[in-house]
């Protein structure tokens, strides 16, 4: 018959065992806990929309021109606008300006798709998307 050999472990030793087993749980959530908060408040920015184009931030924008230009700011944290920018829960900032700056190159680009698009039609032709 085979005996194997088992040590007797003191109390102490088993307490001692538990003890760094639940620091290092305790240590893991407390590391997992912050990871998901700077997550979180990453995610707590505000959309910027300018004339209606996102911009992703305020740096690159003229400060001094732009106090002379704009017309309206409104801040919208309602639930339902923010789910449509979701997963930015930080509200919309909507600025509306006179000089459409940044509208105008998007203008401009649709009237140049749509011009291309009327020179490539054939006459006498049914177009169906």
């Amino acid at each position: 018959m085979k005996t194997s050999y088992c040590p007797k472990t003191s109390l102490n030793d088993s307490i001692r065992v538990y003890a760094i087993i639940l620091f290092l749980l305790c240590f893991n959530l407390a590391i997992s806990a912050q990871v998901k908060s700077a997550e979180q408040d990453s995610l707590n920015i505000p959309v910027i929309l300018i004339d209606g184009v996102e911009v992703q931030n305020l740096d690159s924008i003229d400060i001094v021109n732009f106090k002379d230009d704009v017309i309206d700011i409104k801040v919208i944290k309602d639930r339902k606008i923010t789910e449509l920018f979701a997963p930015r829960l930080g509200g919309v900032m909507c600025i509306t300006t006179k000089s459409k700056k940044y509208l105008t190159p998007i203008i401009q680009k649709y009237e140049e798709n749509v011009e291309a698009a009327k020179k490539k039609r054939k006459p006498n032709t049914i177009y169906i998307r």
